[in-house]
């Protein structure tokens, strides 16, 4: 795989001297869009390879790391290999290995944590041509070659270069251990979006031709476009029968090829004479720079919505955002992006978008939409697709059509009509009775397996993503999965809800709400989000993250969960799991709880509680420390501390709770005052925004008396232990005496 330079490409180090050679220098290239970064290496890891360095300078949510240019790896280079993805976990939230040299899956197979926190997703298999004396590689990704993995043998291919038959040259048990034992997964559609774009990395289905799903309601068609655009665009066919208002969700297309967009702007202007309005919503970045300039758009399609990049200087995170033309028109229309609160630390975003997205933002005109039509705009986002259902309104209307064509009278045209649309309706009733599948409880497929029969009756909520508590005898809470391809991940995620939900309910206490007011409000922004756009997986991913980082917290006053099940759903894109969790607090221990969390404990003139749940909505990657509540004239506030600050670890030594804090602050702080040459006093802190930083005080010690020499006989006043005949120290100058250097004898 070569990758396309791009002006986010950067190098991380010197070029390789031998590209071919084991010992080939290592070369590292990066490639960044918004929340997605990718770092391709090339050459030999070894002990020069500094790992923690070159994980710190990536902050993302989804690192890409690029293994297919590894020539060699040394075994001082496995241990910073193994510190990189140590560190590089911390900075990522999820980290993805693609294309694997050989030398890389042998070290997956024999090294512990090699892979840290990540997933392999593609990877090169040695396969070897004994008709030409050759070996080869053959690149296997875990999507769609996962089933021949499984097998432990792969099939012979063609050689390139002689085309006899070459075959798998390892032993399948031994080199698809790891991989087996990682399991399968697909990419997220931003990712792959992403490589498609940065790397002309081809993933999945990307190749295959673009999928499209319509709905018609009243006058409305409302067309949901996945996968690339190329010169298989079928705007003859999608153009057919359009007309009255046309809205085109785009924000399934991943790719824009030269020839796809050429026959998206011929179906632009073919549709123009025939609709009223074409609304374009959900635009990606690169849909929103290859195909929304004003002669792109034509006089009749309007861009609704679009997304693009924003990171925040406070605390380095990244994401997509979208941007709503009429709200935001007076900015856009000087080639601006707006400005935008981070999720996480409330500080105002930057866009960084490229100069090119960004010269088209003044040509996007203001969307003329009433209130009914973004309403029923929100509808038909949420509405699951009825294939047979789109299919079946496609061909009436086609037959309506050609009807038409053959120029039969009105009068005539009209009885036909008539009869065609009462035969059609009636068979496609009586089709869709023999044919169409249950919807199922929720809605989107028939429920195929379940954990236990009956559904329990606990569960009285079963909205996807919802918690729902109770407070009768204490705190009870029910939380709901997303449906996922996973049943484990569907139960984690049902647990994550039911834990956070207690957490919150605890928050609720007015004496403790107050201490924490921004935990809420980030976790009603998240919650928000996902309400405001329900496709958009950073909303959903701010909303899981979240709820786990508060449930790791809570877990350890809660107990294990109190029920679980679940339920297997047949939809239209395969199986799907919904799990539902309960969790429980009874009202003693609750009580208990709430008050050993407002108990503030003090030293050092600050008054500090312990770190709550909640508090996983702004800070998701802590669990602990001491948090200030107040603080009063003392040696805290002269180092810069302020209220709302949380003391992660003093001197060394962690912070679990206020009581931890209390008695190391007052202990160390004790220490280095008396100690003969004082000391450093050092706090890690996390403030507001950003990441932990480091308070720290040089104290000077005790110090040094400076009492005067008295004057009298002597020079100096001695008091002499001749019992025991060891020198000792004289009382004001410290100097030794009662032995051969001592003056007086």
């Amino acid at each position: 795989m070569e990758a396309a330079r791009s002006p986010s490409q950067s190098r991380l180090s010197q070029p390789p001297v031998a590209p071919n050679a084991n010992d080939a220098k290592l070369t590292i290239e990066k490639f960044a869009d918004g929340p997605i970064a990718c770092l391709k290496f090339i050459g030999t890891i070894d002990e020069s390879f500094d790992g923690k360095k070159i994980a710190k300078s990536v902050q993302c949510d989804w690192l890409i790391l690029d293994l297919g240019g590894v020539k060699k790896i040394s075994s001082f280079g496995i241990r910073e290999w193994v510190d990189f993805m140590a560190t590089a976990g911390k900075q990522a939230k999820s980290i993805v290995l693609i294309e694997a040299a050989p030398k890389v899956v042998d070290q997956l197979n024999m090294v512990a944590n090699f892979a840290g926190g990540g997933r392999v997703y593609s990877f090169y298999a040695p396969f070897r041509c004994d008709y030409c004396d050759s070996e080869q590689r053959v690149l296997l990704d875990v999507g769609k070659d996962y089933e021949a993995i499984k097998s432990m043998k792969l099939a012979e291919r063609p050689c390139p270069s002689c085309k006899e038959s070459m075959y798998f040259d390892e032993d399948g048990s031994t080199y698809f251990s790891y991989i087996l034992g990682q399991g399968q997964f697909e990419l997220e559609p931003e990712v792959v979006a992403f490589l498609a774009a940065k790397l002309d990395y081809r993933v999945g289905t990307i190749d295959s031709k673009l999928r499209v799903d319509k709905i018609i309601d009243g006058r409305i068609t409302y067309l949901r476009l996945a996968g690339g655009l190329d010169n298989t665009f079928p705007r003859e066919k999608l153009a057919e029968g359009l007309e009255g208002v046309v809205i085109v969700d785009v924000a399934g297309v991943a790719r824009v090829e030269p020839a796809g967009a050429a026959e998206w702007r011929g179906f632009v202007q073919q549709i123009a004479p025939l609709v009223d309005t074409v609304y374009l919503t959900g635009v990606a970045p690169v849909f929103l720079e290859k195909l929304c300039r004003a002669e792109d758009l034509g006089a009749k399609t309007q861009v609704v919505d679009f997304a693009l990049p924003y990171a925040c200087k406070g605390c380095g995170q990244a994401s997509q955002r979208t941007i709503d033309v009429a709200e935001h028109r007076a900015v856009l229309k000087f080639a601006t992006a707006p400005e935008l609160p981070c999720s996480n630390c409330k500080a105002t975003m930057q866009s960084t978008a490229t100069e090119a997205q960004m010269l088209i933002l003044p040509g996007l005109p203001p969307p003329q939409l009433t209130k009914e039509l973004l309403h029923k705009l929100a509808e038909l986002r949420m509405r699951k697709l009825d294939k047979k259902a789109s299919s079946g309104l496609g061909q009436l209307q086609r037959a309506a059509t050609d009807t038409a064509a053959r120029g039969i009278g009105a009068g005539t045209l009209a009885l036909a009509l008539l009869v065609l649309l009462v035969v059609g309706a009636v068979g496609y009733v009586g089709y869709t009775k023999l044919t169409a599948k249950s919807p199922g409880p929720l809605g989107f497929g028939p429920v195929t397996a379940r954990s236990v029969t009956p559904r329990p009756t606990w569960i009285t909520n079963d909205s996807p993503g919802s918690v729902d508590c109770k407070g009768d005898v204490g705190v009870v809470c029910v939380g709901v999965s997303q449906p996922l391809a996973s049943q484990e991940e569907a139960e984690d995620e049902a647990s994550d809800a039911a834990y956070e939900g207690v957490a919150f309910e605890l928050a609720k206490d007015k004496s403790l709400a107050s201490l924490f007011p921004t935990a809420a409000e980030t976790r009603a922004a998240a919650h928000a989000a996902v309400v405001r756009d329900p496709q958009s997986s950073q909303a959903k991913r701010d909303v899981h993250d979240g709820r786990h980082a508060a449930a790791k917290v809570i877990k350890r006053s809660t107990g294990p969960v109190a029920a679980r099940y679940w339920e297997a759903y047949d939809t239209a894109d395969g199986r799907k799991y919904v799990a539902f969790a309960q969790v429980g607090m009874p009202r003693g221990d609750a009580a208990k709880w709430i008050a050993r969390a407002k108990q503030g404990t003090t030293a050092l003139g600050a008054t500090v509680v312990d770190f709550v749940p909640v508090l996983g909505w702004r800070f998701p990657r802590l669990d602990h420390g001491a948090v200030v509540t107040k603080l009063d004239h003392g040696p805290l506030q002269d180092l810069g501390l302020a209220e709302h600050y949380i003391v992660l670890s003093i001197d060394g030594h962690d912070v679990p709770d206020a009581a931890t804090f209390a008695k190391l602050a007052t202990d160390e702080y004790a220490l280095l005052s008396t100690a003969e040459h004082g000391g450093s006093f050092h706090l890690l802190v996390q403030t507001e925004t950003g990441d932990p930083r480091e308070f720290s005080v040089q104290l000077a010690g005790k110090p040094t008396p400076q009492t005067p020499i008295p004057t009298g006989h002597g020079n100096h006043t001695h008091d002499v232990d001749h019992s025991n005949g060891v020198n000792v120290w004289d009382a004001y100058g410290g100097n030794k005496r009662g032995g051969r250097d001592d003056p007086t004898q």
